[in-house]
């Protein structure tokens, strides 16, 4: 008999989107399933096209709470499941015609506690495979390792293409952060994969990921206490790494350093430029090269630092010995770690 899946939604302001994700997870030959749809303090009609949902069909739930963000929303989802197995769905994507069918036959014919598919963003339609070793049951850690840049190619990202089993995260009591706005769905499969015994990962998408919708939190220009959260998750990642010995791995060590400069810092630098009120850029700046998670990951770094163009290569030499000249100069620019090499 197909077990109980708990498919949770959080919501926030979704109505242009909302619609067509559920359909697309009513449309499933799996029909097991429960469908919680979390409408986290919603402004505009989206809690009533969940009520409609939920008279349209018995297996639809409407939870209504007051805005506390993302990761709050899928707790409360996480709380109130009552499947098997649970998957987050964002109100702004679809799934595949086989998400259900295909994840649950992953898990349950290889008994593993995580599933990690592919997917394709729309409307560009390119696939995305994990880099993970694919097709390969192993514990969570061995997972997690067998990806060299596990952090660079954003393995970690998304809880919407892992398929968890709801007793092995009541279990360590795995929740979502919701210190974090950013990230949080990184920090939180961190920690099931390090706490999982049997987990595999398939190259196949069965989700599609909508990157074109100006209302996602990764689309807004310019984020407040950016640095703030990024240091939060930086903090929190380490903290997990070393409990669960993935720190001790030189690689991995490197390239979640890698990562930080590379992606993070050009992240913070990029959000800086978006900001409309420019007056203490500078002092802004200072704090992003003293911050913690970028002095670390020079540091971890050393010289070798691989990089596109000897001007980049200039530019990290700055940074790495805080030559503020060079690095507000490009800043003026509005250029970032990765586009130098076009100036």
């Amino acid at each position: 008999m197909e077990k109980l899946i708990s498919v949770v939604v959080p919501i926030y302001n979704q109505e242009k989107w909302l619609a067509q994700c559920i359909e697309s997870i009513l449309d499933q030959p799996y029909q097991n399933i429960e469908i919680l749809l979390i409408d986290d303090g919603s402004t505009d009609t989206s809690f009533q096209i969940c009520e409609h949902y939920n008279l349209k069909d018995h297996r639809v739930k409407v939870v209504k709470k007051t805005n506390g963000g993302v990761s709050s929303a899928r707790n409360t989802g996480i709380i109130a499941a009552n499947g098997s197995f649970i998957t987050f769905i964002d109100p702004d994507d679809t799934i595949s015609y086989q998400y259900f069918t295909d994840l649950y036959s992953l898990a349950d014919k290889n008994e593993c506690e995580v599933v990690v598919c592919g997917y394709t963003t729309f409307p560009t339609n390119k696939h995305v495979v994990p880099g993970f070793a694919l097709n390969k049951v192993m514990t969570g850690k061995e997972l997690i390792l067998s990806s060299r840049y596990v952090h660079s190619n954003n393995d970690l990202c998304f809880s919407w293409r892992y398929f968890y089993n709801l007793d092995t995260l009541r279990k360590n009591n795995s929740m979502f952060n919701e210190q974090l706005f950013i990230g949080e769905d990184v920090i939180f499969n961190l920690e099931v994969l390090a706490k999982s015994k049997r987990v595999i990962a398939v190259s196949e998408s069965y989700y599609k990921y909508t990157i074109n919708n100006p209302e996602s939190v990764m689309r807004t220009s310019y984020k407040p206490q950016l640095l703030n959260n990024l240091s939060v998750q930086y903090e929190v990642r380490k903290i997990v790494s070393a409990d669960n010995g993935l720190n001790r791995i030189k690689t991995y060590r490197n390239d979640l350093a890698n990562y930080n400069i590379k992606n993070i810092y050009a992240l913070l630098i990029n959000n800086l430029i978006n900001k409309n009120d420019k007056n203490h850029y500078e002092k802004e700046i200072r704090e992003i090269v003293n911050s913690k998670l970028v002095r670390e990951g020079l540091k971890e770094i050393g010289f070798s630092y691989n990089c596109k163009s000897i001007k980049e290569y200039i530019y990290f030499l700055a940074l790495k010995y805080k030559i503020y000249t060079i690095i507000l100069s490009v800043f003026k620019k509005q250029l970032t770690p990765g586009n130098i090499k076009n100036s």
